[in-house]
């Protein structure tokens, strides 16, 4: 039996990673999968297309006819980490009292990692259910998108059991407790008791008491996570944009993915070719006045260079991932990404350059 095949969409922002994930979602539909596309943070209008704007829900894209079908959901982060206390908690258990806790309300949307974590996490959830043919998921933008792979680890650190065993054991009046105060660190602590309340002392023993049911399953969860993303099950597209700053980024990040051993071989350069040229004899032939025509005359030139300069920057980019990664050209569209018709173009162009 063919298991669930997963791609990992990653870069920088600002380079269309949400439209181009959605795309290939598309794509994969039209070619007869049951497809998943996972968003972190979509722009309204794609939303609106996908038709997930103000649903937390899977849903099945509205709407497009295709061989297959496409589902598409916004992860919301809370909601995930709630689902993996309630699953690694079991059956029976009271977890009133730490979705209740202050300390875990924060942790779970705000602390460093957990929304890295309920990403993965949704992702892996999805995947295991053996319900999808393809899942795509679309990072959350970031220039350091190797942080984004490597945060859960350290926020299963954050549980180590040395750790939780001092906050759960301690009175809050001696010990290390005491020495943290003397130490000068005390503006950390008020600035935690600002989140939480006075009772910050409680209210930290009683969250490392809670955890301490799960939070084997939670370094086991990432273990099988990471299992995941180095498998031969998954693929990493790198987006980047026609842009020098961004493409250096994106040159930087993929050497860094690649080398902490994800399968990375695919850079798609998004609206890097133009999707029509422009005729300027017709409009040449149009011109009334001398003034006229050497104004047309010195724009044709501008735009001349400008494509010149695309296609040089692009050649370049291409000669410096050679032997390394695959490098896919996409097509710039003149209409915004408003409706399902314009994801199907892209997805079209897609098909032709990309083979999964």
């Amino acid at each position: 039996m063919k298991s669930t095949q997963v791609v990992v969409c990653i870069g920088c922002g600002g380079v269309g990673k949400t439209t181009v994930s959605a795309s290939l979602g598309y794509m994969l539909a039209d070619q007869g999968y049951k497809t998943l596309v996972l968003t972190i943070d979509p722009a309204k209008r794609l939303a609106t297309t996908l038709g997930i704007e103000g649903t937390k829900e899977i849903t099945e894209v509205p709407g497009v006819q295709l061989k297959g079908k496409l589902f598409a959901s916004v992860i919301d982060h809370q909601t995930v980490f709630n689902d993996f206390i309630k699953r690694a908690s079991g059956a029976g258990a009271d977890i009133t009292p730490i979705f209740r806790n202050k300390l875990y309300q924060q942790m779970s949307t705000n602390l460093s990692g957990s929304q890295e974590f309920t990403a993965l996490e949704k992702l892996y959830s999805t995947y295991e259910s053996g319900e999808y043919d393809w899942i795509v998921l679309d990072t959350p933008p970031s220039k350091h998108a190797i942080d984004f792979l490597n945060a859960p680890q350290k926020l299963s650190a954050l549980f180590n059991d040395s750790v939780a065993k001092w906050f759960r054991n301690t009175d809050g009046k001696g010990g290390l407790f005491s020495q943290i105060i003397s130490t000068g660190t005390r503006q950390v602590i008020q600035i935690l008791e600002s989140l939480t309340g006075s009772e910050f002392v409680k209210e930290l023993r009683l969250f490392f008491s809670y955890i301490h049911s799960w939070q084997d399953k939670l370094e086991n969860r990432i273990v099988q996570v990471h299992k995941l993303l180095v498998s031969s099950n998954t693929q990493f597209f790198l987006i980047s944009s026609l842009d020098e700053v961004k493409m250096t980024e994106a040159l930087s990040l993929g050497q860094e993915v690649r080398k902490q051993g994800f399968p990375l071989n695919k850079i798609i350069i998004n609206k890097s070719q133009f999707e029509k040229t422009f005729d300027f004899n017709i409009g040449l032939g149009n011109v009334q006045t001398p003034e006229a025509l050497k104004e047309l005359e010195q724009f044709k030139g501008s735009f001349e260079h400008y494509i010149t300069h695309r296609e040089e920057l692009l050649h370049k980019f291409e000669n410096s991932v050679a032997n390394r990664m695959d490098l896919v050209s996409l097509k710039e569209y003149l209409d915004p990404i408003s409706d399902t018709d314009n994801l199907k173009l892209i997805a079209f162009d897609l098909s032709q350059k990309i083979k999964l």
